[in-house]
This record gives C-alpha cells, structure tokens and sequence, in this order.
C-alpha cells in the first residue's frame, strides 16, 4: 500500500521489509540515522525495545508504552504509535462506532497490538476492560501498567481458560476484541461461547489474514456487528504514511493495493 501511494503522489521512495533479530536492534537504528532512512514501521518483538534507542516518543506513544512508526529528521528519530488512530479509525469506519465512551469490553490478547487497543479504549473513556490471555502473568503485567495511567478505567485480568469468567464477562461487554494472533492463518482459531456474548455487542478481531476470521464469521451468525482487522492495517498505515512525508495519503488507493494483494 505504500508503495502504491508513493508511486500516485510521484515520491522517490520504496518501502521494504527487513527481518532483524532482537540482539541487532540497536545497530539497526544506528542505521537508519546513517543511511539516511526517512521512516520505518516496526512489528514484533520490536515494539517496545526499540523505544530506548530513539530521541523523542510522542505522547500516544508514551501512553502506550510501544511504537510502531519512525521518522528520521536528519538523524533525529521521533517514534510514533499509528496503531492507536488506526484502531479508532477502524471502529468508526467498519463498525461505526464513534463513541465508546463508558463501554465496557472483552479483550482477548495481552501482547503489543494490545497495548495500542488498550491505550485507544483508555483515551476515549471506556468504563472497564476484562483482558483475557493465555498467559496470566502477561496480562497481570500490562493491567498493571494501564491501570496505573488511566485511574478512572477499571481494569480486570483472567486466564484465558477460565470458562466461567468468560461467559459472565461476555455477557457484560458491549464489545468484544481480539488482539492476539488467534485465527490467524497458521494459527488456530479462538473457541469462543458467543452466545454469552451480550445482545447488539460489537466484535473486532485484529486479525486480517485470512479476510474474514472464524470469530468474524461466528459473530455475524449470531447478529452481531463484526470486522476483521484490515481498516485498522489500513488506517495505521496512512497514518504513518502521513508522519513519513507530510503528504495526505491517497487512502482509497492504498486499501485497493491492500485488497489485491
């Protein structure tokens, strides 16, 4: 989708993909200042590690506690979370969701993308969040850290494999999201008792690989609102395209290079 935006807008740039291992971080960044790299985005298991070696974060960012967006100005590199206005750009978009305030909501992951989905929630006033992970201790670690910034949000966490805390808080959410990469082709799908899910409850599943999810699919079935994640990939990206080049991105045009491909 970049790509395709440059190449509309006639900018003289490519985006490429780069695989670095967690011990080469760092000298990946001093790389970035040295060659001269105006931007990056950065994925797992990078998210927050990298925070460390850049000169300013911004305030979403901080909230955050991990970035997925770079920009290099002259080899001062300011790091950026898109995936914050991107997932509430989703909501509003593909489920129509402009107001979330005093909400309560499900969320199954613990993991970076939770962080930006827990900041977004926080900033817009949810009432109560119930995240359920695999691994209790992660998602004990990233209550905590949440809870401490965002007093006025109450915020729960449970094992995954608790059935019955499940159903209850189900029936208590007026949306229900998946963070983790469960569902993903590759990965087995979340087996969720949807029909403790609470009546007109919306569902977001992050997860755009394959299109439509099996939670996406079980949600309709059972007349709830659903989406899969590709808007929220969408509009991080042209967010971030945005911060990259102070250009306004050609959004259409990226979500149709998105869809091909």
């Amino acid at each position: 989708m970049h790509n395709a935006a440059f190449r509309k807008l006639g900018i003289n740039s490519v985006y490429l993909a780069f695989d670095i291992l967690p011990e080469n971080l760092e000298h990946a960044v001093g790389s970035i200042r040295h060659l001269g790299i105006k931007g990056i985005n950065i994925t797992i298991p990078h998210k927050q590690d990298i925070m460390k070696y850049l000169d300013e974060i911004s305030p979403e960012a901080k909230h955050t506690g991990s970035i997925n967006t770079v920009k290099n100005t002259e080899g001062y590199l300011y790091g950026h979370n898109t995936d914050v206005g991107g997932f509430l750009k989703a909501l509003e978009v593909d489920l129509g969701l402009k107001n979330i305030t005093g909400s309560s909501v499900l969320l199954i992951g613990a993991g970076g993308a939770a962080r930006a989905v827990l900041s977004a929630l926080c900033i817009r006033g949810v009432k109560s969040i119930m995240i359920f992970n695999r691994s209790v201790n992660k998602a004990s670690a990233v209550s905590e850290y949440f809870s401490a910034r965002f007093k006025n949000v109450s915020i729960e966490f449970y094992q995954l494999s608790n059935s019955e805390k499940l159903k209850k808080c189900l029936g208590r959410s007026d949306l229900l999201i998946n963070s983790s990469s469960a569902g993903m082709i590759g990965h087995e799908s979340l087996d969720l008792p949807l029909q403790y899910l609470k009546e007109n409850s919306y569902v977001y599943d992050l997860v755009y690989n394959p299109r439509e999810t099996e939670l996406v699919k079980s949600a309709g079935s059972c007349g709830h609102n659903a989406s899969s994640g590709l808007g929220m990939l969408l509009y991080q990206g042209v967010e971030s395209f945005e911060v990259w080049t102070g250009k306004k991105a050609p959004v259409d045009l990226m979500m149709k290079a998105l869809i091909k491909n």
